[in-house]
């Protein structure tokens, strides 16, 4: 599966706090997405927070439970999410976060890994990279313009 790499001139702390309020991601998604995000369990954010999540992904709504499965203050943070479509079976996929210090600001890299059959990850591969890049280049906009967080 991919990877994603997006330089931000942030701190990676403060680029670490904005991944971690998973509440917040809606404010940075591709906004043709209509991300909408509630925190289900777990105080948050944290290590086994969860969060259910609704979109539109390629014209179609689905909605995902999420959980946080990796949380290592600056450096890294993992959510796997089981993705549900009416009428398909259930896919999870994992978004890995890797924060390397890189001058004043931050290099992030976005893994993903998932159960997509290859053959399906071929057919949506350019709408994953373009969703995901739209993502990185918003969250970039929004540490680099000092945006005040939402819920904060």
């Amino acid at each position: 599966m991919p990877s994603f790499t997006i330089q931000i001139e942030a701190p990676p702390e403060r680029v670490f706090e904005e991944l971690a309020h998973v509440e917040r991601h809606p404010s940075w998604a591709n906004p043709k997405a209509r991300l909408t995000m509630a925190q289900t369990g777990g105080k948050g954010p944290g290590l086994g927070a969860t969060y259910r999540s609704k979109a539109v992904f390629g014209g179609k709504d689905v909605s995902a439970d999420l959980t946080v499965t990796g949380f290592d203050p600056s450096t890294r943070f993992t959510i796997r999410s089981t993705q549900h479509q009416q009428g398909k079976k259930d896919v999870w996929y994992q978004n890995d976060y890797v924060l390397r210090p890189s001058g004043a600001g931050t290099t992030v890299t976005k893994h993903l890994t998932g159960g997509l059959s290859p053959v399906i990850f071929l057919v949506a591969s350019r709408a994953i990279r373009k969703d995901a890049m739209t993502s990185l280049a918003n969250l970039k906009r929004r540490m680099e313009s000092a945006e005040p967080a939402n819920g904060s």
